[in-house]
Protein backbone atom coordinates (compact mmCIF):
# COMPACT_ATOMS: atom_id res chain seq x y z
CA UNK A 1 0.00 0.00 0.00
CA UNK A 2 0.73 3.47 -0.58
CA UNK A 3 3.23 5.04 1.61
CA UNK A 4 3.13 8.98 2.07
CA UNK A 5 6.80 9.20 3.29
CA UNK A 6 7.52 7.84 0.12
CA UNK A 7 4.66 8.38 -2.60
CA UNK A 8 3.22 11.77 -2.44
CA UNK A 9 -1.03 11.60 -1.68
CA UNK A 10 -2.35 13.26 -5.03
CA UNK A 11 -5.48 13.23 -7.82
CA UNK A 12 -5.59 12.91 -11.73
CA UNK A 13 -5.36 15.78 -13.19
CA UNK A 14 -3.98 17.84 -10.17
CA UNK A 15 -1.29 20.15 -9.80
CA UNK A 16 -0.78 19.82 -6.04
CA UNK A 17 0.46 16.75 -3.96
CA UNK A 18 0.75 16.23 -0.21
CA UNK A 19 3.12 14.59 1.31
CA UNK A 20 5.63 14.00 4.18
CA UNK A 21 9.25 15.11 4.53
CA UNK A 22 11.53 15.77 7.69
CA UNK A 23 8.23 15.50 9.70
CA UNK A 24 6.19 17.78 8.45
CA UNK A 25 3.60 17.40 6.12
CA UNK A 26 3.05 19.36 3.11
CA UNK A 27 0.79 20.82 -0.02
CA UNK A 28 3.04 20.30 -3.05
CA UNK A 29 2.74 22.83 -5.88
CA UNK A 30 3.68 20.57 -9.22
CA UNK A 31 3.56 23.77 -11.25
CA UNK A 32 7.04 22.78 -12.44
CA UNK A 33 9.69 25.69 -12.31
CA UNK A 34 12.09 24.33 -10.00
CA UNK A 35 11.44 21.47 -7.92
CA UNK A 36 13.43 23.33 -4.99
CA UNK A 37 9.90 25.22 -4.16
CA UNK A 38 7.46 22.57 -4.54
CA UNK A 39 6.59 22.90 -0.45
CA UNK A 40 3.74 25.60 -0.48
CA UNK A 41 1.44 24.94 2.65
CA UNK A 42 2.63 23.28 5.82
CA UNK A 43 -0.45 21.52 7.58
CA UNK A 44 -0.64 20.84 10.94
CA UNK A 45 -3.84 19.05 13.04
CA UNK A 46 -5.17 22.03 16.35
CA UNK A 47 -7.43 21.58 19.17
CA UNK A 48 -8.26 24.35 21.21
CA UNK A 49 -6.50 26.50 18.81
CA UNK A 50 -3.11 25.08 19.60
CA UNK A 51 -1.16 22.30 17.13
CA UNK A 52 -1.16 18.52 18.41
CA UNK A 53 0.62 15.60 17.41
CA UNK A 54 -0.60 12.96 14.47
CA UNK A 55 -0.31 10.70 12.15
CA UNK A 56 -1.19 9.99 8.92
CA UNK A 57 -3.08 6.78 7.71
CA UNK A 58 -3.16 6.78 4.01
CA UNK A 59 -4.70 4.79 0.93
CA UNK A 60 -5.05 5.93 -2.43
CA UNK A 61 -7.95 8.70 -2.22
CA UNK A 62 -8.24 9.62 1.42
CA UNK A 63 -5.90 10.39 3.83
CA UNK A 64 -6.67 10.54 7.67
CA UNK A 65 -4.41 12.74 10.18
CA UNK A 66 -5.10 10.69 13.30
CA UNK A 67 -4.54 12.61 17.15
CA UNK A 68 -5.13 11.52 20.69
CA UNK A 69 -8.04 14.15 20.13
CA UNK A 70 -10.08 12.72 16.79
CA UNK A 71 -8.79 12.64 13.17
CA UNK A 72 -9.08 14.94 10.37
CA UNK A 73 -9.74 13.30 6.68
CA UNK A 74 -8.38 14.83 3.42
CA UNK A 75 -9.98 14.07 -0.17
CA UNK A 76 -9.72 15.72 -3.58
CA UNK A 77 -12.67 17.05 -4.67
CA UNK A 78 -11.92 18.15 -7.60
CA UNK A 79 -7.95 17.94 -9.45
CA UNK A 80 -8.27 21.89 -7.89
CA UNK A 81 -9.34 21.36 -4.65
CA UNK A 82 -8.88 19.69 -1.44
CA UNK A 83 -11.37 19.23 1.45
CA UNK A 84 -10.42 19.00 5.05
CA UNK A 85 -12.88 17.38 7.18
CA UNK A 86 -13.61 16.51 11.00
CA UNK A 87 -16.34 15.84 13.16
CA UNK A 88 -14.30 15.55 16.40
CA UNK A 89 -13.86 19.38 17.52
CA UNK A 90 -10.35 19.36 15.99
CA UNK A 91 -9.06 22.32 13.56
CA UNK A 92 -6.81 22.82 10.84
CA UNK A 93 -3.70 25.17 10.19
CA UNK A 94 -2.31 25.92 6.93
CA UNK A 95 1.25 27.82 7.13
CA UNK A 96 2.49 29.09 4.32
CA UNK A 97 6.28 29.76 5.46
CA UNK A 98 6.89 32.91 2.93
CA UNK A 99 9.46 33.10 1.78
CA UNK A 100 9.28 37.20 0.23
CA UNK A 101 7.24 39.82 1.43
CA UNK A 102 4.92 39.89 -0.71
CA UNK A 103 4.26 36.10 -0.20
CA UNK A 104 1.88 36.54 2.93
CA UNK A 105 -2.05 35.68 2.60
CA UNK A 106 -4.65 37.74 2.03
CA UNK A 107 -7.70 38.05 4.22
CA UNK A 108 -10.44 39.10 1.89
CA UNK A 109 -14.01 38.65 1.76
CA UNK A 110 -17.22 39.88 3.73
CA UNK A 111 -17.13 40.07 7.41
CA UNK A 112 -19.59 37.84 7.39
CA UNK A 113 -17.73 35.11 5.54
CA UNK A 114 -14.29 35.60 5.21
CA UNK A 115 -11.57 33.89 2.81
CA UNK A 116 -8.01 33.98 2.33
CA UNK A 117 -5.38 34.12 -0.66
CA UNK A 118 -1.87 31.88 -0.70
CA UNK A 119 -0.35 33.95 -2.39
CA UNK A 120 3.01 30.81 -3.11
CA UNK A 121 4.80 33.06 -5.43
CA UNK A 122 7.71 31.16 -5.12
CA UNK A 123 6.15 28.06 -6.64
CA UNK A 124 4.18 30.04 -9.45
CA UNK A 125 0.45 29.56 -7.73
CA UNK A 126 -1.98 31.00 -5.41
CA UNK A 127 -4.25 28.92 -2.81
CA UNK A 128 -7.77 29.80 -2.34
CA UNK A 129 -8.67 28.56 1.41
CA UNK A 130 -11.87 28.89 2.77
CA UNK A 131 -15.01 27.23 4.54
CA UNK A 132 -18.63 26.15 3.34
CA UNK A 133 -19.60 25.31 7.13
CA UNK A 134 -21.40 27.67 9.01
CA UNK A 135 -20.09 26.02 12.05
CA UNK A 136 -16.05 27.01 10.86
CA UNK A 137 -14.47 29.63 11.76
CA UNK A 138 -11.61 31.04 10.24
CA UNK A 139 -8.69 33.52 11.66
CA UNK A 140 -5.25 34.36 10.45
CA UNK A 141 -1.98 35.13 11.92
CA UNK A 142 0.42 37.11 10.31
CA UNK A 143 3.86 39.27 10.93
CA UNK A 144 5.42 40.73 7.96
CA UNK A 145 8.57 42.68 7.90
CA UNK A 146 7.40 46.32 7.56
CA UNK A 147 10.42 47.70 6.49
CA UNK A 148 9.40 47.60 2.40
CA UNK A 149 12.47 45.04 1.49
CA UNK A 150 11.66 43.10 -1.24
CA UNK A 151 14.63 40.70 -0.01
CA UNK A 152 13.72 37.48 1.78
CA UNK A 153 12.50 38.04 5.20
CA UNK A 154 11.51 36.62 8.29
CA UNK A 155 7.72 36.16 7.98
CA UNK A 156 5.36 34.17 9.61
CA UNK A 157 1.74 33.65 7.95
CA UNK A 158 -0.93 30.99 9.00
CA UNK A 159 -4.83 30.24 8.60
CA UNK A 160 -6.49 28.45 10.95
CA UNK A 161 -9.73 27.08 10.55
CA UNK A 162 -11.96 25.60 13.33
CA UNK A 163 -14.97 24.41 14.81
CA UNK A 164 -17.22 27.29 16.73
CA UNK A 165 -18.30 24.70 19.25
CA UNK A 166 -17.29 21.32 21.01
CA UNK A 167 -19.48 19.04 18.69
CA UNK A 168 -19.01 21.05 15.59
CA UNK A 169 -17.68 19.54 12.30
CA UNK A 170 -15.27 21.29 10.45
CA UNK A 171 -14.64 21.86 6.59
CA UNK A 172 -11.57 23.43 4.80
CA UNK A 173 -11.34 23.47 1.42
CA UNK A 174 -7.90 24.34 0.09
CA UNK A 175 -8.19 25.27 -4.06
CA UNK A 176 -5.48 25.56 -6.58
CA UNK A 177 -5.64 28.98 -8.62
CA UNK A 178 -2.84 29.62 -10.70
CA UNK A 179 -4.27 31.76 -13.25
CA UNK A 180 -6.85 34.31 -12.46
CA UNK A 181 -8.60 35.14 -8.81
CA UNK A 182 -11.53 32.96 -7.19
CA UNK A 183 -14.22 33.51 -4.76
CA UNK A 184 -15.70 30.52 -2.90
CA UNK A 185 -18.30 28.40 -4.33
CA UNK A 186 -21.20 28.63 -2.48
CA UNK A 187 -21.76 24.60 -2.57
CA UNK A 188 -22.50 22.40 0.03
CA UNK A 189 -20.06 19.62 0.78
CA UNK A 190 -21.17 15.99 1.25
CA UNK A 191 -17.98 14.85 2.56
CA UNK A 192 -18.84 11.06 2.80
CA UNK A 193 -19.81 11.63 -1.26
CA UNK A 194 -16.76 13.33 -2.38
CA UNK A 195 -14.77 10.42 -0.77
CA UNK A 196 -16.99 7.76 -2.29
CA UNK A 197 -16.58 9.69 -5.73
CA UNK A 198 -13.02 9.81 -5.66
CA UNK A 199 -12.61 6.24 -4.91
CA UNK A 200 -14.48 5.63 -7.48
CA UNK A 201 -12.37 7.66 -10.36
CA UNK A 202 -9.63 6.23 -9.04
CA UNK A 203 -11.22 2.09 -9.47
CA UNK A 204 -12.22 2.91 -13.28
CA UNK A 205 -8.56 3.90 -14.23
CA UNK A 206 -7.12 0.53 -12.36
CA UNK A 207 -10.36 -1.46 -13.65
CA UNK A 208 -8.00 -0.73 -17.47
CA UNK A 209 -5.12 -2.41 -16.65
CA UNK A 210 -4.68 -6.44 -16.89
CA UNK A 211 -5.34 -8.36 -13.53
CA UNK A 212 -1.98 -9.76 -12.12
CA UNK A 213 -1.05 -12.72 -10.07
CA UNK A 214 -2.33 -12.08 -6.25
CA UNK A 215 1.13 -11.58 -4.73
CA UNK A 216 2.02 -8.89 -7.28
CA UNK A 217 -1.40 -7.25 -6.70
CA UNK A 218 -0.70 -4.94 -3.76
CA UNK A 219 2.68 -3.38 -6.37
CA UNK A 220 0.27 -3.27 -9.34
CA UNK A 221 -2.34 -0.84 -7.85
CA UNK A 222 0.60 1.17 -6.73
CA UNK A 223 2.05 1.11 -9.86
CA UNK A 224 -1.42 2.31 -10.83
CA UNK A 225 -1.51 5.08 -8.31
CA UNK A 226 1.66 6.86 -8.81
CA UNK A 227 0.86 6.98 -12.82
CA UNK A 228 -2.56 8.24 -12.00
CA UNK A 229 -1.87 10.44 -9.43
CA UNK A 230 1.44 12.22 -11.39
CA UNK A 231 -0.74 12.83 -14.16
CA UNK A 232 -1.92 16.76 -14.29
CA UNK A 233 -4.62 18.39 -16.57
CA UNK A 234 -3.79 20.39 -19.64
CA UNK A 235 -1.84 23.82 -18.41
CA UNK A 236 0.68 26.07 -19.84
CA UNK A 237 2.73 24.60 -21.55
CA UNK A 238 0.95 21.62 -21.47
CA UNK A 239 -1.63 21.09 -24.47
CA UNK A 240 -2.62 17.61 -23.28
CA UNK A 241 -3.40 15.94 -20.02
CA UNK A 242 0.58 14.78 -18.93
CA UNK A 243 2.03 12.08 -16.60
CA UNK A 244 5.14 13.79 -14.66
CA UNK A 245 8.14 12.44 -14.12
CA UNK A 246 7.58 12.49 -10.10
CA UNK A 247 5.20 14.62 -8.60
CA UNK A 248 7.92 14.34 -5.70
CA UNK A 249 11.17 15.74 -6.87
CA UNK A 250 10.91 15.90 -10.68
CA UNK A 251 7.39 17.75 -11.63
CA UNK A 252 7.50 17.83 -15.45
CA UNK A 253 7.94 15.99 -18.28
CA UNK A 254 11.25 15.22 -19.62
CA UNK A 255 11.75 13.94 -23.41
CA UNK A 256 12.37 10.21 -22.82
CA UNK A 257 10.38 9.34 -19.46
CA UNK A 258 7.44 10.51 -21.75
CA UNK A 259 8.14 7.53 -23.99
CA UNK A 260 7.59 4.89 -21.12
CA UNK A 261 4.14 6.33 -20.00
CA UNK A 262 2.83 5.70 -23.21
CA UNK A 263 4.64 2.02 -23.55
CA UNK A 264 3.11 0.85 -20.35
CA UNK A 265 -0.31 2.36 -21.09
CA UNK A 266 -0.59 1.65 -24.95
CA UNK A 267 -3.56 -0.99 -25.31
CA UNK A 268 -4.68 0.05 -21.62
CA UNK A 269 -5.80 3.92 -22.10
CA UNK A 270 -4.86 4.56 -25.86
CA UNK A 271 -5.93 8.38 -25.81
CA UNK A 272 -3.85 8.80 -22.42
CA UNK A 273 -1.02 6.83 -24.00
CA UNK A 274 -1.15 9.31 -27.42
CA UNK A 275 -1.36 12.16 -25.45
CA UNK A 276 2.04 11.20 -23.74
CA UNK A 277 4.14 11.57 -26.70
CA UNK A 278 2.23 14.09 -28.56
CA UNK A 279 2.48 16.29 -25.58
CA UNK A 280 6.34 17.05 -26.40
CA UNK A 281 6.34 16.34 -30.11
CA UNK A 282 3.52 19.69 -30.08
CA UNK A 283 7.09 21.43 -28.69
CA UNK A 284 9.28 19.74 -31.67
CA UNK A 285 10.79 22.80 -33.47
CA UNK A 286 11.19 24.27 -36.93
CA UNK A 287 14.91 21.97 -36.86
CA UNK A 288 13.43 18.83 -35.72
CA UNK A 289 14.72 19.34 -31.99
CA UNK A 290 12.45 17.85 -29.05
CA UNK A 291 12.61 20.20 -25.70
CA UNK A 292 14.24 18.23 -22.94
CA UNK A 293 11.42 18.85 -20.53
CA UNK A 294 8.40 20.57 -20.72
CA UNK A 295 6.13 22.16 -17.56
CA UNK A 296 3.26 23.61 -17.42
CA UNK A 297 5.20 26.96 -16.68
CA UNK A 298 8.95 25.75 -18.24
CA UNK A 299 10.08 24.32 -21.40
CA UNK A 300 14.30 23.86 -21.46
CA UNK A 301 15.99 23.33 -24.45
CA UNK A 302 19.33 22.68 -23.09
CA UNK A 303 20.09 19.46 -23.39
CA UNK A 304 17.80 16.73 -26.01
CA UNK A 305 17.24 13.16 -24.84
CA UNK A 306 17.87 10.39 -26.85
CA UNK A 307 16.10 9.66 -30.25
CA UNK A 308 14.65 6.95 -28.75
CA UNK A 309 10.36 8.11 -30.29
CA UNK A 310 10.43 5.39 -33.16
CA UNK A 311 11.67 2.80 -31.32
CA UNK A 312 8.90 3.53 -28.65
CA UNK A 313 6.29 3.73 -31.32
CA UNK A 314 6.85 0.61 -32.95
CA UNK A 315 6.26 -1.33 -29.67
CA UNK A 316 3.13 0.82 -29.06
CA UNK A 317 1.72 -0.34 -32.55
CA UNK A 318 2.19 -4.31 -30.95
CA UNK A 319 -0.38 -3.02 -28.23
CA UNK A 320 -2.29 -0.57 -30.11
CA UNK A 321 -3.82 0.38 -33.63
CA UNK A 322 -2.74 3.41 -34.74
CA UNK A 323 -5.22 5.68 -37.25
CA UNK A 324 -4.12 7.01 -40.62
CA UNK A 325 -3.47 10.34 -39.08
CA UNK A 326 -1.55 9.23 -36.11
CA UNK A 327 0.83 7.41 -38.98
CA UNK A 328 1.27 10.18 -40.72
CA UNK A 329 1.65 12.66 -37.83
CA UNK A 330 4.37 10.02 -36.49
CA UNK A 331 5.96 9.87 -39.75
CA UNK A 332 6.18 13.63 -39.86
CA UNK A 333 7.47 13.77 -36.67
CA UNK A 334 10.72 11.17 -37.52
CA UNK A 335 11.56 12.40 -40.20
CA UNK A 336 11.91 15.99 -38.80
CA UNK A 337 13.93 14.28 -35.34
CA UNK A 338 15.82 11.88 -37.33
CA UNK A 339 16.95 14.98 -39.85
CA UNK A 340 18.01 17.24 -36.45
CA UNK A 341 20.24 14.62 -35.80
CA UNK A 342 21.46 14.68 -39.03
CA UNK A 343 21.71 18.05 -39.65
CA UNK A 344 22.89 19.37 -36.33
CA UNK A 345 24.69 16.69 -34.41
CA UNK A 346 27.01 15.81 -36.45
CA UNK A 347 29.13 19.19 -36.31
CA UNK A 348 32.38 17.15 -37.76
CA UNK A 349 29.71 16.09 -40.62
CA UNK A 350 31.91 12.53 -40.69
CA UNK A 351 28.55 10.63 -40.81
CA UNK A 352 28.26 9.68 -37.50
CA UNK A 353 25.66 11.51 -35.10
CA UNK A 354 27.54 12.52 -31.49
CA UNK A 355 26.87 13.75 -27.73
CA UNK A 356 27.61 16.86 -26.54
CA UNK A 357 27.12 15.71 -23.17
CA UNK A 358 25.74 13.30 -21.27
CA UNK A 359 22.27 14.35 -20.25
CA UNK A 360 21.93 14.43 -23.96
CA UNK A 361 21.98 10.70 -24.23
CA UNK A 362 19.38 9.99 -21.08
CA UNK A 363 22.38 8.73 -19.11
CA UNK A 364 23.49 11.33 -17.76
CA UNK A 365 26.62 10.78 -16.43
CA UNK A 366 27.90 6.83 -17.88
CA UNK A 367 31.13 6.50 -17.55
CA UNK A 368 31.01 6.91 -21.66
CA UNK A 369 31.24 10.69 -20.21
CA UNK A 370 33.34 10.55 -17.77
CA UNK A 371 36.32 12.88 -20.03
CA UNK A 372 33.86 15.47 -20.61
CA UNK A 373 34.40 15.34 -23.75
CA UNK A 374 32.06 15.30 -27.37
CA UNK A 375 31.44 11.55 -27.77
CA UNK A 376 30.10 9.42 -30.79
CA UNK A 377 28.57 6.70 -29.21
CA UNK A 378 27.15 3.43 -30.70
CA UNK A 379 23.57 3.89 -29.00
CA UNK A 380 22.77 7.06 -31.01
CA UNK A 381 23.58 5.70 -34.46
CA UNK A 382 21.91 2.65 -32.97
CA UNK A 383 18.77 4.66 -32.45
CA UNK A 384 18.63 6.16 -35.60
CA UNK A 385 19.43 3.52 -37.60
CA UNK A 386 16.16 1.99 -35.95
CA UNK A 387 13.89 5.29 -36.86
CA UNK A 388 14.96 4.97 -40.60
CA UNK A 389 13.91 1.49 -40.69
CA UNK A 390 10.69 2.47 -39.46
CA UNK A 391 10.15 5.22 -41.68
CA UNK A 392 10.91 2.94 -44.36
CA UNK A 393 8.04 0.99 -43.03
CA UNK A 394 5.77 3.95 -42.60
CA UNK A 395 6.35 5.32 -45.91
CA UNK A 396 5.31 2.00 -47.50
CA UNK A 397 2.23 1.75 -45.30
CA UNK A 398 1.17 5.22 -46.13
CA UNK A 399 2.15 5.12 -49.59
CA UNK A 400 5.37 7.69 -49.91
CA UNK A 401 7.43 5.94 -52.24
CA UNK A 402 9.61 8.76 -52.48
CA UNK A 403 10.61 8.93 -48.61
CA UNK A 404 10.63 5.25 -48.61
CA UNK A 405 13.84 5.30 -51.46
CA UNK A 406 14.72 8.19 -48.98
CA UNK A 407 15.60 6.82 -45.74
CA UNK A 408 16.42 3.77 -47.19
CA UNK A 409 19.18 5.22 -48.95
CA UNK A 410 20.31 7.11 -45.55
CA UNK A 411 19.87 3.80 -43.62
CA UNK A 412 22.32 2.12 -45.97
CA UNK A 413 25.03 4.90 -45.52
CA UNK A 414 24.57 5.27 -41.75
CA UNK A 415 24.82 1.16 -41.14
CA UNK A 416 27.96 0.76 -43.16
CA UNK A 417 29.58 3.74 -41.07
CA UNK A 418 28.12 2.52 -37.68
CA UNK A 419 29.47 -1.12 -37.96
CA UNK A 420 32.90 -0.22 -39.39
CA UNK A 421 33.46 2.64 -36.72
CA UNK A 422 31.69 1.60 -33.72
CA UNK A 423 32.45 -2.40 -33.40
CA UNK A 424 36.00 -3.39 -32.67
CA UNK A 425 38.21 -6.72 -33.12
CA UNK A 426 36.02 -8.19 -30.32
CA UNK A 427 32.51 -7.78 -32.82
CA UNK A 428 32.22 -5.30 -29.19
CA UNK A 429 30.21 -1.67 -29.99
CA UNK A 430 32.59 1.14 -28.04
CA UNK A 431 31.92 5.18 -27.77
CA UNK A 432 34.74 6.81 -29.40
CA UNK A 433 36.21 10.50 -29.25
CA UNK A 434 34.47 12.69 -31.68
CA UNK A 435 37.20 14.87 -32.64
CA UNK A 436 40.00 11.69 -32.16
CA UNK A 437 38.16 8.91 -33.51
CA UNK A 438 40.17 7.45 -30.20
CA UNK A 439 38.48 4.51 -28.41
CA UNK A 440 36.95 5.65 -25.02
CA UNK A 441 37.20 2.80 -22.47
CA UNK A 442 34.40 2.42 -20.62
CA UNK A 443 32.28 -0.16 -19.42
CA UNK A 444 28.73 1.24 -18.92
CA UNK A 445 26.24 -0.15 -20.88
CA UNK A 446 25.38 2.74 -22.62
CA UNK A 447 27.00 1.39 -25.93
CA UNK A 448 25.29 -1.96 -25.73
CA UNK A 449 22.70 -0.38 -26.19
CA UNK A 450 23.44 -0.91 -29.71
CA UNK A 451 21.71 -3.84 -29.70
CA UNK A 452 18.48 -1.84 -30.69
CA UNK A 453 19.37 -2.23 -34.26
CA UNK A 454 20.03 -6.27 -34.08
CA UNK A 455 18.37 -6.11 -37.19
CA UNK A 456 21.28 -4.88 -39.03
CA UNK A 457 24.03 -6.75 -36.83
CA UNK A 458 25.19 -9.97 -37.41
CA UNK A 459 24.90 -13.02 -35.40
CA UNK A 460 28.61 -12.69 -34.35
CA UNK A 461 27.83 -8.91 -33.26
CA UNK A 462 24.73 -10.50 -31.21
CA UNK A 463 26.36 -12.97 -29.73
CA UNK A 464 29.10 -10.85 -28.73
CA UNK A 465 26.98 -8.08 -26.88
CA UNK A 466 24.81 -10.91 -25.42
CA UNK A 467 27.86 -12.62 -23.59
CA UNK A 468 28.98 -9.31 -22.16
CA UNK A 469 25.63 -8.29 -20.63
CA UNK A 470 25.42 -11.88 -19.15
CA UNK A 471 29.15 -11.88 -18.19
CA UNK A 472 28.93 -8.32 -16.66
CA UNK A 473 26.00 -6.96 -16.16
CA UNK A 474 23.04 -9.17 -14.90
CA UNK A 475 22.20 -9.06 -10.73
CA UNK A 476 19.34 -11.08 -9.26
CA UNK A 477 17.89 -7.56 -9.63
CA UNK A 478 18.25 -6.77 -12.99
CA UNK A 479 20.42 -5.14 -15.08
CA UNK A 480 23.23 -2.57 -14.06
CA UNK A 481 24.21 0.22 -16.09
CA UNK A 482 27.88 -0.26 -15.12
CA UNK A 483 29.45 -3.50 -14.99
CA UNK A 484 29.93 -4.91 -11.57
CA UNK A 485 33.52 -5.62 -12.12
CA UNK A 486 34.08 -2.24 -13.55
CA UNK A 487 36.72 -0.13 -11.54
CA UNK A 488 34.34 3.19 -12.16
CA UNK A 489 31.36 1.05 -10.49
CA UNK A 490 29.10 2.63 -7.56
CA UNK A 491 26.43 1.35 -6.43
CA UNK A 492 24.81 4.60 -5.98
CA UNK A 493 26.05 7.01 -8.55
CA UNK A 494 22.95 7.41 -11.27
CA UNK A 495 24.05 5.76 -14.64
CA UNK A 496 27.38 4.09 -13.02
CA UNK A 497 25.86 0.73 -11.31
CA UNK A 498 22.39 0.97 -10.71
CA UNK A 499 19.48 -0.54 -12.34
CA UNK A 500 16.88 2.05 -14.40
CA UNK A 501 13.74 1.21 -15.38
CA UNK A 502 14.12 2.44 -18.77
CA UNK A 503 17.53 0.99 -19.55
CA UNK A 504 15.55 -2.34 -18.58
CA UNK A 505 12.51 -1.88 -20.95
CA UNK A 506 15.16 -1.26 -23.73
CA UNK A 507 16.80 -3.75 -23.14
CA UNK A 508 14.15 -6.28 -22.74
CA UNK A 509 13.05 -5.58 -25.87
CA UNK A 510 16.38 -5.21 -27.81
CA UNK A 511 17.19 -9.04 -26.33
CA UNK A 512 13.79 -10.31 -27.52
CA UNK A 513 14.28 -8.44 -30.79
CA UNK A 514 17.58 -10.12 -31.30
CA UNK A 515 16.74 -13.40 -30.21
CA UNK A 516 17.90 -13.71 -26.68
CA UNK A 517 14.18 -14.19 -24.76
CA UNK A 518 15.12 -16.25 -21.94
CA UNK A 519 17.58 -13.50 -21.00
CA UNK A 520 15.36 -10.80 -21.79
CA UNK A 521 12.75 -12.87 -19.48
CA UNK A 522 15.04 -12.98 -17.21
CA UNK A 523 15.80 -8.88 -16.71
CA UNK A 524 11.95 -8.24 -16.92
CA UNK A 525 11.32 -11.19 -13.88
CA UNK A 526 13.97 -9.38 -11.83
CA UNK A 527 12.68 -5.59 -12.21
CA UNK A 528 9.22 -6.64 -11.36
CA UNK A 529 10.77 -8.85 -7.81
CA UNK A 530 13.03 -5.78 -6.66
CA UNK A 531 10.10 -3.42 -7.05
CA UNK A 532 7.80 -5.38 -5.28
CA UNK A 533 10.46 -5.41 -2.43
CA UNK A 534 11.80 -1.81 -2.51
CA UNK A 535 8.92 0.16 -4.48
CA UNK A 536 9.24 2.69 -7.11
CA UNK A 537 12.29 4.17 -6.44
CA UNK A 538 13.97 6.40 -9.37
CA UNK A 539 16.86 3.47 -9.34
CA UNK A 540 17.83 0.50 -7.49
CA UNK A 541 21.55 -0.60 -6.10
CA UNK A 542 22.11 -3.36 -8.47
CA UNK A 543 24.17 -5.43 -5.94
CA UNK A 544 21.43 -4.95 -3.21
CA UNK A 545 18.44 -3.82 -4.78
CA UNK A 546 17.67 -1.32 -2.13
CA UNK A 547 15.80 1.70 -3.76
CA UNK A 548 17.49 4.94 -4.46
CA UNK A 549 17.01 8.65 -4.94
CA UNK A 550 12.93 9.42 -5.48
CA UNK A 551 11.01 6.62 -4.26
CA UNK A 552 7.81 7.67 -6.25
CA UNK A 553 9.00 7.79 -10.15
CA UNK A 554 6.40 7.28 -12.85
CA UNK A 555 9.06 5.97 -15.41
CA UNK A 556 9.66 2.63 -12.77
CA UNK A 557 5.98 2.29 -12.13
CA UNK A 558 5.49 2.36 -15.68
CA UNK A 559 8.11 0.00 -16.41
CA UNK A 560 6.58 -2.50 -14.15
CA UNK A 561 3.30 -2.43 -15.36
CA UNK A 562 4.77 -3.15 -18.40
CA UNK A 563 6.50 -6.33 -17.41
CA UNK A 564 4.16 -7.66 -15.48
CA UNK A 565 1.87 -7.29 -18.92
CA UNK A 566 4.43 -8.98 -20.91
CA UNK A 567 5.12 -11.58 -19.03
CA UNK A 568 1.53 -12.13 -17.79
CA UNK A 569 2.26 -11.83 -13.73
Amino acid sequence: MMNINSVPFSYYGSYMSIFKHDGKLWIQSLHGKSKGNMDSIEILVTHNGSPVPFKVVENYTLLELVSDFGKVRICFNTAQKIVFYSTDGLGVRFTSHPKFNFEYNFHLGKKEAPYYIVNSYKNLTKYLVYTTNCSSHLSQSLTVDTTGSNKTANNSSFIDIFPKGDNSSTIAVVQDIPTNMQKPDNEKLDFSLIEKIAKQNFDRFAQQFQLVQPSYKNIQLDAIYTLWSATVFPEGNLEFASIYASNNKFPGVWSWDHCFMALALAGVDNQLAWDQMKVVFHHQDKAGQLPGSVSDSTIRWNFSKPPIHAYIFAKMAQKMTFTDTQLFEIHYWISKQVDFYLNYKDSNEDGICEYDHGNDSGQDNSTVFAQNTVVDSPDLSAYLIFAMDYLIKLSKQLNLPEQMEYWAKKKTILVAKFKSYFFDENNLPSAREMFTGKKIESQGLLPLISLVASKDLNQQEIEAITKNIKQHFITKFGIATEALDSPLYQDDAYWRGPIWGPSSVIMYEALKDAGEVKLAQQIAHSFCKTVKTYGFAENFNAKTGVGLRDKSFSWTASAFLYFANELHL
